[in-house]
């Protein structure tokens, strides 16, 4: 991915969920704050039931952000659901080398997209003034060009492997199973995080994507953050368990406690790089 410069235009659509206009206008100050020129679309937010606006406003906009000339990099306002309702508008042979960049209901987009397109999962505008000072200044070192530290985690399974890089929202990977999308990983290490979600369910998607095939052939399996997720006291487990206990007859390294997801820490990393696993560490070239 080539580094954004000093002052890059950077699109910022909101093709999901809605939104509030104060936090996303503080995150777009700590943007201005670092160098750089997001500019957010007018009249994005239209609410419509549960999406920012309705789908032909977030479709027009967002493919106007990934296809006009002029702009640097995409940047998406926040998360929450509507991106799979948009995948199979996108003129994707239209694309060229800016970079997307977003997390949570993003994956979506970020697994549609070719490989050719630089796709950052890091925090978004939205998430920007609940992220800790680290993750934000890795954030905009990233875009810089400034070579990413290790992400230190908790090996669950120890190993050594290499592999690109794939890192998303476990729901989100799960709900492109069955569609043109289907997540495959073969050869890739690849990180999971989610927010919210009962342990039985995570235990559920995991299986689905197990079954589906997603897993076949991966190097190694990472988690991230899974806040809001755990089981509560005095029911005997801990959300570990169930994650390790879902993965660790694949036979591939098993790292947790990465610090990618909904939480204050979110480091940045990008698509495809070349990672590898090195005892508790994920090193990112």
């Amino acid at each position: 991915m080539k580094p954004l410069r000093k002052g890059a235009r950077i699109a910022v659509v909101a093709p999901s969920g809605i939104f509030d206009p104060v936090r996303l206008e503080a995150g777009l100050a700590l943007a201005r704050a670092h160098g750089l020129d997001p500019q957010p679309f007018p009249a994005m937010l239209a609410p419509y039931r549960f999406l920012a606006a309705d789908d032909a406003t977030r479709a027009a906009h967002l493919i106007q952000a990934l296809t006009e000339p002029g702009w640097d990099a995409v940047w998406i306002a926040r998360g929450g659901y509507g991106l799979t309702r948009l995948l199979d508008r996108i003129p994707y042979d239209r694309l060229d080398e800016r970079p997307v960049i977003g997390f949570s209901d993003v994956t979506a987009l970020l697994q549609a997209l070719p490989a050719h397109v630089p796709r950052v999962h890091g925090p978004m505008p939205h998430s920007l003034p609940i992220t800790d000072a680290a993750s934000v200044d890795a954030l905009f070192d990233l875009l810089a060009g400034v070579p990413v530290s290790p992400l230190q985690g908790t090996a669950f399974v120890p190993g050594h492997a290499e592999g690109p890089l794939v890192v998303g929202n476990l729901t989100m990977f799960a709900a492109l199973c069955g569609t043109r999308w289907q997540p495959r990983w073969r050869d890739a290490i690849v990180v999971l995080e989610d927010v919210g979600e009962a342990p039985y369910r995570i235990d559920r998607v995991l299986q689905q994507l197990r079954q589906s095939g997603a897993f076949d052939g991966v190097a190694a399996v990472c988690f991230g953050e899974f806040d809001k997720c755990s089981p509560g006291p005095g029911t005997g487990y801990a959300l570990e368990e169930v994650l390790v206990d879902a993965v660790y007859d694949l036979g591939v390294p098993v790292l947790g406690m990465l610090p990618v997801g909904h939480g204050a820490r979110n480091r940045a990393v990008v698509w495809g790089a070349a990672a590898r696993i090195e005892g508790a560490q994920l090193v990112i070239t």
